[in-house]
């Protein structure tokens, strides 16, 4: 019987998925099995899976329906047959050495889990990988002994993710630990995260990385803007899973509010702005429930942050106002619309200009770099400026960040390199180069 069983979730990962299997087959650490969980692909995953199992007996799939991340996860703990489990994402790469140092750090311990520091990771158009750092913490007195994450709650602040981990199936399956199976969420993740926290009473935290977190496939739920209510749900579902259990301490509640807040303002600027005033109603909602129930700490949040959850509504109405100096008559007369800038006012100015231009003029977003990666910004794929130069006597340059600041210098400098001529500033102020 194996040692360890990595469990591979996949769905129409095609562009990514023989890099994931080769990284898993490239292990210095050999004695495991991989359980690939086909999830109803419609691209040729299918197809390059059943093509692995005749490369490597390890690797074993199941063609099933799609039921979503959460059943198909469910499913595949049951099917393995390790000691041990470790969770790859199809899009994901390991370093050769992961699973080695894993499992003698989890035998040589006794650990329930272990957990380590990650890469994220982009291709770059010349084909090779970049790659940062990306530490699990910033408090070095979590790293490197063993520690129980209920004496010491605050592990639960550490990065939640659960593929950069190897975990005790015994843990698993006495617990009856199990992801959230709400169809077509995401993040489902979270829920998993949570319990193996709780039941969990010898844990390590590694700082060291063998996980390369992708950033740049544009099907991730990372990038989903449509499944606005997803974190909400694990949530709930961590929530209820707490109510269910007896003796949970108070300030577990309180962290789980801290870290449902914190998710919700990602959420918040990164849904669509139709959705933002909905979402800021529940939040507002939400906040008052939970400081009914006493759950609610505002101990560990920045100024910044605490505006915004003392009041979502007015902070997206302010966002929402932002751009209402640029009307029709000011972006009248031109072919296209170029949004220099994808960040916050990037997003704000694009949907603004999206409203108002006609149906024959042309929206562009660029940034002076792209760095390889695929970016979007409210649905408009992002450019570079330099590939909008051939245009420049056609189009309308709004420069959208914040006036005077060194970015927009930066970014005016760019634009007189290339001789744009029509530029203006995120309040309509017309630039004269």
């Amino acid at each position: 019987m194996e040692k360890i069983s990595v469990l591979v979730p996949v769905y129409n990962v095609e562009n990514y998925l023989r890099a994931c299997l080769d990284s898993i087959l490239a292990q210095t650490f050999t004695d495991f099995e991989v359980i690939c969980m086909d999830d109803g692909s419609t691209d040729q995953s299918g197809v390059i899976l059943d093509e692995y199992t005749l490369k490597d007996k390890r690797i074993k799939v199941i063609h099933k329906e799609n039921a979503g991340y959460g059943k198909t996860m469910n499913e595949a703990m049951q099917l393995a047959r390790g000691n041990y489990i470790g969770i790859v994402e199809s899009d994901d790469t390991i370093e050769s050495d992961m699973y080695q140092i894993l499992y003698d750090t989890i035998t040589k311990y006794d650990l329930d889990f272990v957990k380590t520091d990650f890469f994220a990771v982009w291709d770059r158009e010349d084909g090779r990988m970049e790659k940062q750092y990306c530490a699990m913490t910033g408090e070095r007195r979590m790293y490197n002994r063993v520690l129980n994450p209920n004496s010491e709650l605050d592990s639960y602040f550490l990065e939640k993710f659960t593929w950069d981990a190897l975990y005790k199936k015994e843990l698993i399956l006495q617990n009856k630990i199990r992801y959230n199976e709400t169809p077509g969420a995401s993040y489902q993740d979270n829920g998993f995260w949570f319990q193996t926290f709780y039941w969990s009473r010898r844990v390590m935290f590694l700082d060291k990385a063998f996980y390369n977190y992708r950033q740049d496939n544009m099907l991730s739920s990372i990038h989903s803007k449509q499944k606005v209510y997803a974190m909400k749900n694990e949530f709930d579902f961590i929530r209820r899973f707490m109510r269910e259990q007896e003796g949970v301490d108070q300030e577990l509640y309180r962290i789980c509010f801290h870290l449902r807040m914190m998710e919700y303002i990602s959420t918040l600027r990164k849904i669509d702005f139709p959705m933002k005033l909905e979402f800021a109603r529940v939040m507002e909602q939400e906040k008052i429930f939970f400081e009914e129930q006493n759950e609610a700490c505002y101990d560990r949040m920045t100024q910044e942050q605490l505006s915004i959850i003392s009041n979502p509504l007015a902070y997206v109405e302010d966002v929402l106002m932002q751009g209402g100096e640029i009307t029709r008559e000011v972006i009248s007369g031109y072919e296209n619309i170029i949004i220099y800038g994808a960040g916050t006012y990037g997003e704000q100015i694009t949907y603004r200009v999206k409203g108002i231009k006609t149906d024959a003029q042309k929206i562009k977003v660029a940034v002076t770099s792209c760095n390889g990666k695929n970016m979007k910004c409210q649905g408009e794929s992002v450019c570079e400026i330099f590939d909008c130069a051939g245009e420049k006597d056609t189009s309308l340059v709004i420069l959208a960040v914040k006036e005077d600041s060194e970015a927009f210098q930066t970014m005016l400098g760019c634009l007189k390199k290339l001789r744009f001529s029509n530029i203006i500033t995120a309040s309509a102020r017309k630039i004269n180069i």
